[in-house]
């Protein structure tokens, strides 16, 4: 213990080295995360020699040699990343890049950026999106770039295992990968696609890369702090060509409001543009009241007030069309709720459809939070897929106030789904009510606790309100929730 304190300066150097070489912030991983990276590497270089020195002379030799720090670097960073992560992303690319290539002269190809690339999965993902979607190879190219090695070296392998299939849609690995003794083996004309090489955010050379129609830097600024963010931000802008395409984390869409960035409005891909010269002052009046991830990746043009606030709130909402309406009908259709699951739910602080009495208490079979296992809240349903997929392609054609409608048309006939709270979440957001927003996720998070897309946003938003120690935790939780490598 004394060792450890006496030497509490010593780890402090070291944070600062790894914030002025890659822009870690260490609070982000926590500082004894940044003490055991230190006490592995500087164990591993005792065993290779001076067994008697001591962290200070470790310190000294690090200094000295430029191998030594990339070795720590290559122990702080743990990739954590998976095929078709945010998927919504994905698919909007795909549209973008038509529109794009449809715009340009012919044999001009499209350049696409992703940064940090870790282990592959993210520019693999791409190349797979724009070939399967009928892109031919020559008419993009991927740059991949990391600052880690070890990570280059894994994405060149392409070679995957458990870890990088999450979800339960793998008809593209089905399509693209081959199984091996060793797990999953990405076929060539995918790996060719994509260009690697290492490369430092803080350190990016844009005159020499260039410009890009698209760039990828997800999950990496939420390491940063403030002024590191602003670094990483300005080195972003320079290599992204004029109208090109940002696309962040989904916990990260607030920090480019802040920085005067305009949402692409494509929902819950959390793409960014810059913004036009006319939206800069909206921006920045407006920045608090459109602090949620997803509102910030769907909406932020100060255009008129799209419906009542109670249209996002799980209240019934006159149609404003009728046609949209009659399509939908066939997917609102179902049992009502229980008495013991409308306690549940309603009698614990959250919104009843009109039309529906309090239940008394003596009704209730458990008062408890229902659990995914077991709750028939949480059960699927085909109605509640094809409801919550056609509310997602009415907010993906601009038409927030229908998809509301479509999922508070829903609610009122169907038992709550923790996927309909968390869509009226991101229309509240949308809207501009972070309030509002903030009780659709916490809804969300109590009939599943780990909505992993509930547990990102409501962290987005704490973050924004200055509860940096919230938002970790609900960030902590929001990873474990991403759900186990499936085979």
């Amino acid at each position: 213990m004394n060792a450890h304190h006496d030497n509490a300066p010593l780890y402090r150097r070291f944070a600062e080295l790894l914030h002025r070489t890659m822009g870690l912030d260490a609070a982000s991983l926590g500082h004894h995360a940044i003490e055991r990276a230190v006490d592995q590497r500087a164990a591993a270089w005792r065993a290779q020699g001076p067994a008697e020195a001591t962290l200070a002379d470790y310190w000294d030799a690090t200094q000295a040699s430029p191998a030594m720090v990339q070795a720590l670097i290559e122990t702080v960073v743990v990739p954590e990343t998976w095929f078709y992560r945010d998927a919504d992303a994905f698919r909007a690319l795909v549209r973008l890049a038509h529109e794009r290539l449809d715009e340009r002269a012919a044999g001009l190809p499209l350049r696409i950026l992703s940064l940090p690339c870790s282990s592959g999965e993210e520019p693999y993902t791409i190349a797979m999106s724009l070939l399967d979607d009928g892109i031919d190879a020559a008419r993009f190219r991927i740059d991949a770039m990391d600052i880690s090695e070890r990570s280059l070296a894994l994405a060149q392998r392409a070679l995957y295992g458990r870890n990088s299939f999450r979800g339960n849609a793998f008809a593209f690995r089905d399509t693209h990968f081959t199984r091996s003794e060793d797990g999953w083996r990405l076929a060539p004309r995918i790996v060719d696609t994509v260009r690697f090489s290492r490369a430092n955010l803080m350190q990016l050379d844009a005159a020499a890369l260039g410009v890009y129609d698209f760039v990828f830097c997800r999950n990496v600024l939420i390491y940063f702090d403030r002024e590191t963010q602003q670094t990483a931000l300005r080195a972003l802008d320079s290599v992204l060509a004029e109208n090109g395409t940002l696309f962040v984390g989904p916990a990260e869409t607030g920090l480019l409001m802040r920085h005067g960035m305009q949402s692409a409005k494509i929902p819950l891909a959390f793409a960014f543009r810059r913004a036009a010269p006319a939206d800069a002052p909206w921006n920045g009046r407006h920045t608090a009241l459109l602090a949620g991830a997803a509102a910030l990746a769907m909406t932020h043009s100060p255009a008129p007030a799209l419906a009542p606030a109670l249209a996002f709130a799980a209240e019934p909402f006159a149609w404003p069309d009728p046609a949209v309406r009659a399509a939908l009908d066939q997917v609102t259709r179902s049992a009502s709720l229980d008495g013991a699951a409308q306690f549940n739910l309603f009698n614990n602080g959250m919104t009843r459809p009109a039309g529906t009495p309090p239940v008394p208490a003596a009704a209730a079979l458990n008062s408890a939070p229902p659990q995914k296992s077991a709750s028939p809240l949480n059960a699927p349903s085909t109605a509640a897929r094809d409801t919550l997929q056609a509310a997602h392609a009415l907010a993906d054609a601009g038409r927030l106030t229908e998809a509301a409608a479509a999922i508070n048309a829903y609610l009122e006939q169907h038992a709550p789904h923790a996927d309909a709270f968390y869509l009226l979440g991101v229309l509240a957001d949308a809207n501009g009510d972070a309030l509002l927003a903030r009780g659709q996720y916490r809804k969300a998070l109590y009939l599943e606790p780990q909505h992993a897309e509930a547990l990102t946003h409501l962290a987005a938003l704490l973050e924004l309100e200055g509860d940096r120690d919230g938002a970790r935790r609900l960030m902590q939780r929001a990873t474990r929730a991403q759900g186990a490598p499936r085979d």
